[in-house]
């Protein structure tokens, strides 16, 4: 080659190296080095075969063949025959490849080949790919060929580096914005499931996972997959977490892990569908409150340590919100309370006392008046007496604590308010003179047993998709029964949420009690559910 030809080689080398730097996306680094070894070769073919970092395939790259010819061919080739050869360091020239002794053949489909030529592409000491360079025009490669694509892979490293380095940093960008509006989320909505739907669903879609899933605390220390989104998310929704699982290890150590399928020899039969996984604890304060579970599909690329380090940080803001969120709920149950009794005792110092002395006035302006005014009088004064008497009920009503409305008055309204609500009347059998008693010796428990009637009314109404639901209300010796059955689809049939009974379970440890779920008709298309709660009472 003459000085001037040398000259324009390494001109064309610099722009080409210039390219691979002109934009900072990985995608647009990679077509780019790809097409620059076709031109810089004149070459009529050129691929580039990328791994992960178990050397499996993961992204095929071709110029110069046709679209139809590489829809006919399908999958990438191997690393056998010729290709295999291929040095960690150098270069691999052949002449002819059908004349190279280790040339095991073509697709059907694929072009012709003679001249070969192929580099490994090493990124920060480990093989991101192979560079293939085929059919060089005028003959074999020569020994400039070489040197130039050696030169540029050797610049397209740097590239390739710089690239997934500003990709990485976009993507922590994507996951940090997403942390930011979870947290707004959060402090802002009334609507706990919709928070942490929230959650799933951006860990999901930021993770290139195709599910996702978010277990919490239930009964009796067992954690349970609350949400879930994604494929087969209806089949884990519900199911407990084996102890002896290496997810229960990421909950009791705070560490998050990933691992090419499912971890551990305690795997759950429906998990085992699913191929590379990463679990990540959200933590707060040492203490683990949830655990994110993401999962891809068998086959697909493993996670990795960066998408783990991304993922732990933003579960650690999940649970930081949650946190708040539960701080910022408790604030304003508190200040509602406060507001309440504020009015309550407004309506009994101006409210209950103008009426009771209009009243009185009344009832003395009728003992002066004839007999017709003071019947009328009379009436009136009736009247207001009522009127009375109807504020001191809503005076005890928002007093709440200081309340001594009967707890089976407070239930029968709560299943009034859910039959609004469910459509149809509740099948009732219910103890109440039992519960009226037990509860006038432990004011607390009227609070409890309607906190648990109401969620578990709520839950049917939201989630069971039921016709007929009966309630009943027991007491046999010590122990307080409060059960819900329905004709719905079962308590792992929601989409979305498991059932979301964890503080159900806690009133009923508390209590020394317990709680259960069940399907009804197990195996059937609607199982229906049957929740129960039984706890200890002062007799």
């Amino acid at each position: 080659m003459t000085e001037v030809d040398d000259h324009q080689a390494s001109l064309t080398l610099a722009d080409a190296i210039t390219a691979l730097n002109a934009d900072l996306s990985l995608s647009a680094v990679l077509d780019t080095l790809v097409e620059s070894a076709r031109l810089l070769t004149d070459a009529h073919y050129a691929a580039l075969h990328v791994f992960d970092a178990q050397g499996e395939s993961v992204a095929f790259l071709t110029k110069g063949i046709p679209d139809d010819a590489k829809d006919r061919i399908g999958h990438p080739p191997g690393r056998v025959g010729v290709l295999a050869k291929i040095p960690a360091h150098g270069t691999l020239a052949v002449e002819n490849i059908d004349a190279d002794p280790d040339h095991r053949g073509m697709p059907r489909w694929h072009p012709r080949l003679e001249s070969f030529l192929g580099t490994s592409l090493t990124v920060r000491e480990q093989v991101f790919g192979h560079l293939y360079l085929a059919d060089k025009k005028g003959g074999p490669f020569d020994d400039e060929d070489k040197r130039m694509i050696l030169a540029l892979a050797a610049a397209a490293a740097v590239a390739i580096d710089h690239a997934k380095l500003h990709d990485d940093a976009v993507e922590r960008q994507r996951w940090l914005e997403a942390s930011q509006r979870l947290t707004t989320q959060m402090l802002t909505t009334q609507d706990e499931e919709a928070a942490l739907q929230g959650i799933v669903d951006a860990a999901r879609i930021l993770a290139h996972a195709p599910t996702a899933a978010l277990v919490l605390p239930g009964v009796d220390d067992a954690w349970v997959i609350e949400m879930a989104a994604g494929d087969y998310a209806s089949n884990i929704i519900g199911l407990e977490l084996p102890d002896q699982g290496s997810a229960m290890d990421v909950i009791r150590t705070s560490t998050g892990i990933v691992a090419p399928e499912p971890p551990g020899r305690h795997v759950l039969h429906e998990i085992t569908e699913y191929g590379p996984s990463l679990y990540a604890p959200l933590a707060s304060d040492g203490e683990t409150i949830g655990l994110l579970m993401l999962w891809r599909d068998k086959g697909d690329h493993e996670f990795s340590a960066a998408d783990l380090e991304v993922t732990q940080r933003f579960a650690h803001q999940a649970a930081l919100a949650l946190t708040l969120s539960e701080l910022n709920q408790a604030r304003s149950h508190a200040a509602l309370l406060e507001e309440r009794e504020q009015i309550a005792d407004d309506l009994h110092d101006f409210v209950s006392q103008e009426l009771f002395a209009a009243a009185m006035h009344l009832e003395a302006l009728g003992e002066d008046a004839s007999d017709a005014q003071s019947a009328r009088l009379a009436s009136a004064a009736d009247h207001v007496k009522r009127a009375q008497y109807e504020v001191r009920g809503v005076m005890r009503n928002l007093a709440g604590q200081r309340s001594s409305e009967p707890a089976s008055d407070r239930m029968r309204r709560e299943i009034t308010l859910a039959q609004a609500t469910l459509g149809f009347v509740v099948d009732t059998e219910a103890a109440w003179a039992d519960l009226d008693r037990v509860c006038t010796i432990d004011a607390t428990l009227a609070d409890d047993a309607i906190a648990v009637m109401r969620e578990l009314l709520s839950n049917v109404a939201r989630h069971a998709k039921a016709s007929a639901v009966k309630l009943w209300v027991r007491l046999e010796g010590d122990r307080l029964e409060l059960g819900v059955e329905d004709n719905g689809i079962g308590p792992a049939g929601a989409t979305k949420r498991y059932s979301g009974t964890s503080n159900l379970g806690n009133r009923a440890i508390r209590r020394d009690g317990s709680f259960s779920l069940e399907p009804v008709n197990a195996g059937a298309t609607m199982p229906g559910s049957r929740a129960t709660w039984n706890v200890q009472v002062k007799r």
